[in-house]
């Protein structure tokens, strides 16, 4: 669930990792049960493939109109893409079983992708949120997110240093 103790870490995290250890828990066990199958690896490569880097460390994936993604991997490949150099926050559009347009996003903090998620017509927290949408195609959503993360751009270098 913390991905490795990238995300969603506190001191409690690692209190549990400590006591499972001390109770005979082995992490090559762990890492065997954690193993992810190759058709799922793909499908998640498959999303990642036409992924954009956008101003402000923003990196934005989408799926292919006519496929769909089950939203745990559309969540996955979100947290994939905040381990490249220079991104700060991530967002994966994808069509779900259900017909609905998942939007995932995901950040290290230094985006609140909350509030972008909100503008979308989502929510969720401040480097974990999402957004459900209908009547819509994967390419209309995209451009809606770009408006709204150049909008967000704007916002924050207009902030300035001070951040007001």
């Amino acid at each position: 669930d913390t991905n490795h103790f990238q995300f969603r870490t506190g001191v409690r995290t690692f209190e549990a990792a400590s006591y499972l250890r001390r109770q005979g828990a082995e992490p090559e066990i762990c890492q065997q049960l954690m193993k992810e199958d190759l058709h799922q690896f793909l499908r998640r490569m498959e999303l990642l493939q036409q992924t954009e880097l956008l101003p402000g460390g923003m990196a934005v994936a989408a799926g292919p109109e006519d496929k769909e993604y089950e939203q745990l991997l559309i969540a996955q490949a979100a947290d994939s893409l905040l381990a490249l150099d220079g991104v700060k926050a991530s967002f994966v559009i994808a069509r779900r079983p259900d017909g609905l347009i998942n939007v995932s996003a995901r950040s290290w903090g230094d985006v609140n992708v909350q509030v972008i998620m909100e503008q979308m017509g989502g929510g969720g927290h401040l480097t974990n949120a999402a957004a459900q949408l209908g009547d819509s195609s994967i390419n209309a959503v995209r451009e809606a997110l770009r408006q709204v993360l150049a909008a967000y751009d704007a916002a924050q270098a207009g902030k300035g240093d001070d951040g007001k």
